[in-house]
């Protein structure tokens, strides 16, 4: 999944279950899958994946945000 969305042109939006989430985030920085774990989700939360310069600098621009 993260190949496909980093070869993707534009933007990439995902709505799935908490914890594939998790998973989605640890791998999209390179870490195993299973430190997902440590990457804490609440229901209807946004966040954001992206890259700080280029496509080798995989980030997390923002990360459970629940407000209203």
């Amino acid at each position: 999944m993260v190949a496909r969305i980093r070869a993707s042109a534009g933007d990439v939006l995902l709505n799935a279950h908490r914890d594939i989430l998790r998973v989605l985030a640890a791998r999209w920085l390179g870490a195993a899958a299973k430190q997902g774990r440590h990457l804490y989700l609440v229901t209807a939360s946004v966040s954001v994946l992206g890259y700080h310069h280029d496509l080798d600098e995989p980030v997390i621009h923002l990360w459970n945000d629940a407000r209203p």
